[in-house]
């Protein structure tokens, strides 16, 4: 009986640590690496399922990781998820004391995004994606940064051709970086963005867990003044890395929207993401959706991609 429990023990721990060698690189073993998505509600478990999917499709070597709050998803769901070969971290809602006004009451959830600075135990390095967004290439690549860049990400864009109310008063295609968009901003390079008064989009960037940096986070969410940012976790984390970001090309983060604002970036053979921001393509009944049909589609295919090559 002894030999047949030391067997089995021997068997699960071999099976444990095939499993966890996934956060490795066959670059270099000493550094674990994965990508990290949040599931704030059901109602993003499409995108969930959709992001992991064109993951797999793209044949990236790195795990995915999806923090869930346990208060808003169901068992069903978590084993959805946990069937697509991601892994499920639970976590606790993060809300801040003071009073906050989002241009969407949606995004109330997304200050829990900033648990993903705690996860030291999951990687040394993170690729933190909204679960709206799909991967059209594989970006890899993404991860050989150099060592030197704590954070790196994609300045957004400030058209506001839909003019949302809720949108910040500057946000018009004139004050949009993209309006006069320079070779650096978009070949494969990263630049340095300290002369430039641009926001970057917090719905993908690369970032080294650090329980210090997360400390500092949760003391600012008690400090600092919250009642403008709009955006909660993408306003906070620009104050919070104001000068200290580094700059990735428009092509690792391609918003939706730059299909109508700037049709001369939209090129899908460049093209490493689209995000759908504003409406998700699951959404089917929204009045926004019309217009980005074909756009749309591109998600489908991701999210049926699964069902395709069975």
């Amino acid at each position: 009986m002894y030999f047949r429990t030391t067997v089995i023990s021997a068997i699960a721990i071999l099976i444990f640590a095939i499993y966890y060698s996934n956060y490795f690189t066959f670059k270099n073993h000493n550094e674990r690496r994965a990508w990290i998505t949040f599931l704030g509600t059901e109602d993003y478990l499409p995108g969930v399922l959709a992001l992991m999917r064109s993951l797999k499709r793209v044949n990236s070597i790195y795990p995915l990781v999806v923090m869930i709050n346990k208060d808003y998803c169901s068992e069903e769901a978590q084993q959805l998820i946990l069937n697509e070969g991601c892994s499920i971290r639970f976590i606790e809602g993060l809300y801040p004391t003071s009073t906050t006004v989002a241009a969407f009451p949606y995004l109330i959830h997304t200050w829990t995004k900033l648990r993903a600075f705690e996860m030291v135990d999951i990687c040394d390095k993170c690729i933190f994606m909204d679960a709206d967004i799909i991967v059209l290439q594989n970006m890899d690549e993404l991860f050989d940064l150099n060592d030197t860049i704590n954070f790196a990400a994609v300045q957004t864009c400030t058209c506001n051709l839909r003019k949302v109310s809720t949108y910040p008063e500057s946000w018009k295609p004139e004050n949009c970086p993209y309006t006069y968009t320079h070779e650096k901003y978009s070949n494969n390079t990263t630049y340095n963005n300290s002369h430039l008064n641009i926001m970057f989009n917090s719905g993908l960037f690369l970032y080294r867990p650090n329980l210090t940096t997360f400390q500092q986070m949760l003391e600012a969410l008690n400090t600092w003044d919250l009642s403008e940012f709009m955006f909660p976790d993408q306003h906070f984390l620009n104050k919070y890395y104001h000068n200290k970001w580094t700059g990735l090309p428009y092509i690792y983060h391609g918003l939706k929207v730059f299909y109508k604002s700037h049709p001369h970036l939209w090129d899908l053979s460049k093209l490493k993401t689209i995000h759908y921001i504003l409406e998700k393509p699951w959404q089917k009944s929204a009045e926004g959706n019309v217009e980005y049909e074909a756009i749309n589609r591109l998600w489908w295919e991701a999210y049926e991609w699964r069902s395709e090559k069975k």
